[in-house]
Parts: structure tokens; sequence; C-alpha cells
């Protein structure tokens, strides 16, 4: 029996492969803006309801979906192609962030009734949960199709 063989000390070595260098900086701004967004959604439901249990129930819009969908999605992420599952999901979270900005726009918010709105965010909301559910996955799965395996632990530290 042969020992496997012993990675390379090159710190960086990971980052050499411009594959993992854009899947790095796409996982960081998605993570990021998903951050800030969910601040911002927070924001807008407190300012319309004045109800702190409104912003639990965001939480709950987004939970449901992403654990309810959490072994189905891994069961398709398995089947598709990974780099096309993840351009469907940040289209999808751009789709979402798209309509969060329509829904609250000056404009519409003086058209419709603050119940409309607040239901409208929620179910933007509850789609992203459904999308991260796919998202989690295939960007697991897709890590190790970006770098050799010898790299898998200095490529997990920087991811």
């Amino acid at each position: 029996m042969t020992d496997p063989p012993t990675p390379p000390r090159d710190p960086y070595a990971a980052l050499r492969f411009r594959e993992f260098q854009y899947f790095l900086a796409l996982r960081f701004t998605l993570v990021f803006a998903w951050s800030m967004q969910f601040v911002v959604i927070e924001w807008e439901i407190y300012s319309l309801t004045k109800d702190p249990l409104s912003l639990g129930i965001i939480g709950i819009a987004e939970v449901i979906p992403a654990l309810s969908l959490a072994l189905i999605a891994g069961h398709y992420v398995d089947r598709l192609e990974k780099r096309d599952l993840l351009m469907k999901c940040v289209l999808g979270f751009l789709s979402i962030s798209a309509g969060l900005f329509a829904v609250t726009l000056p404009r519409l918010n003086a058209q419709l009734p603050v119940s409309a709105i607040v239901v409208l965010i929620y179910v933007l909301v509850f789609f992203g949960g459904v999308v991260r559910a796919f998202l989690g996955p295939t960007v697991f799965s897709l890590f190790g199709q970006l770098i050799p395996r010898v790299h898998y632990p200095n490529a997990a530290t920087w991811q």
C-alpha cells in the first residue's frame, strides 16, 4: 500500500487555478449581497409594519423551503450539470432582487396597500429559500470539480 501524495507546501496553490478564483469571487459576492439584501428586507418590513413578529416571519419564509427541499435539491444537483445549475441559481437570486426592488419602489408603494407589499416581500423571500436550497449542494459539489484532489485541503482553507 502506498502513501497518498503529500500536498504541496504552497499556501496559494488553490488560488493558482483560474476557475477556483472565479468560484471564490462569485461565492463571496453572492453571500455578501444576499446578507446585505436580507438586512434591507428586514428594515423595509419593520418600517412598513412596526411589528417585531414580522421580522421572524421573514426568517421562517426563507427557512421552510430551504429545509424542506434540501434532500430533493441534493438529488437533482447530483444528476444535473453543476455549472449550469449555479448560473440558474445566480439568475434566480438576481430575479428575486429585481422583484424586491420593484416591490419597494416609492411609486408602487403609493399604489398598493401595505399588507400587499409585505405579502409580496414574503413570497419573494420564500422563493429565495427555494434558490438557497439548490445553491448549497451546487456549491459544495462544484468545489470538488474545480481543482485537483491534492489541493483540496488548501482550497478548503481558502473557501
